[in-house]
Parts: structure tokens; sequence; C-alpha cells
């Protein structure tokens, strides 16, 4: 029979998303295997320190003010942060989450944080961005109309210039068009 606290465990170790619980002073509670990998120690070895143990003073301080924030606001601080994983050297954009954790009674227990990477999802973010810039750029500069239409309320949601010079209309007036 499994009990919760083994169950608890191996759901928290089995994560892809890093997640570790610091104390309200930044002593580490818990913490598991990806965590490991991003101080490159083992759960045992992390326990019991703070971030001063294994990242220089500067990343410490910083990591302490958001965990400073998350208990002062009682709300979830959220960063994005780039971050070298001390197991082998690699780099991810991080969204960290870092909350209030407080026991069954309402005490606070500590700061929770968890991490995922962002990084392919910032990537196609930009390579989107670059794309949206460059057909808006041809949808502005096209000789010829081009108008959006909304199919439910058969209202214009976009025109280009060529559409509004095309039929005397200024892109605000456009906008307020219906087909019917």
């Amino acid at each position: 029979l499994i009990t919760l606290g083994t169950l608890l465990h191996t759901l928290l170790k089995t994560m892809p998303d890093m997640v570790w619980l610091k104390s309200a002073n930044g002593v580490y509670l818990a913490c598991n295997s990806r965590f490991e990998r991003y101080f490159g120690a083992k759960e045992k070895d992390i326990i019991g320190k703070t971030d001063y143990d294994f990242v220089g003073e500067e990343l410490a301080d910083y990591f302490r003010e958001h965990d400073r924030k998350a208990l002062i606001n009682s709300v979830p601080s959220i960063s994005e942060e780039w971050s070298t994983f001390a197991d082998d050297g690699h780099c991810e954009l991080l969204e960290k989450i870092k909350t209030p954790m407080l026991d069954s009674h309402g005490n606070l227990i500590g700061v929770l944080g968890i991490a995922r990477d962002i990084t392919e999802r910032k990537r196609f973010e930009q390579r989107l961005a670059e794309r949206e810039e460059l057909f808006r750029a041809i949808f502005n500069q096209a000789p010829v109309g081009i108008e959006l239409i909304d199919p439910e309320t058969l209202q214009f949601v976009e025109a280009n210039p060529a559409a509004c010079r095309m039929l005397g209309y200024t892109h605000e007036e456009f906008l307020r068009l219906r087909l019917i």
C-alpha cells in the first residue's frame, strides 16, 4: 500500500518543472530532481542551506527579494529569468512563480517555487512577432484594397490604406461599417 507521503514525494520527484520549498528565512526545506540539476547537488545536500551556498551573492540577493515579494504581498511573484544549470552548464529561460505556502491551519511554512522552461515558447513568440510585422507591412503597403470582416457581426474589423482610399473613408470610419 502506498502512503500519501510516498505518493506526494514521487509526484514531486517526477514533475518536469523545477519545484522547491524554502522557509520564510530562505532555508531550503525540499526540492525535486529537476531543481537538483539546477544547483548540481542532491536534495540531501540542498536542504538546510540557502541560495548563498550555491550561487553568487548578487543572484542570491535577487532570489531572496522575489521570495520577500511573495511573502509580503501574499500573492505569487512571477518572473522570467535566464538560468544556467550547474549540472551541465546549459541555459534556459525560466518562468518562475514563487508563492507563500501555508499549512492546514493557515500558518506560513515558507515560499513554494515552481519554474518552467519557456525558452522554445519565447523563441516561437519572437518568430511569430517578426512574421506579424512582415504581414502587417505587406497588408499596409498592398496596392489593392484588403478588408477583414467578422463573419458573425458582418462588421469590418480591419482595412488597409488602399481600401480606405478606394472607398473614401478614414480607417476609423471604415471600422464602423457593416456589410448589411
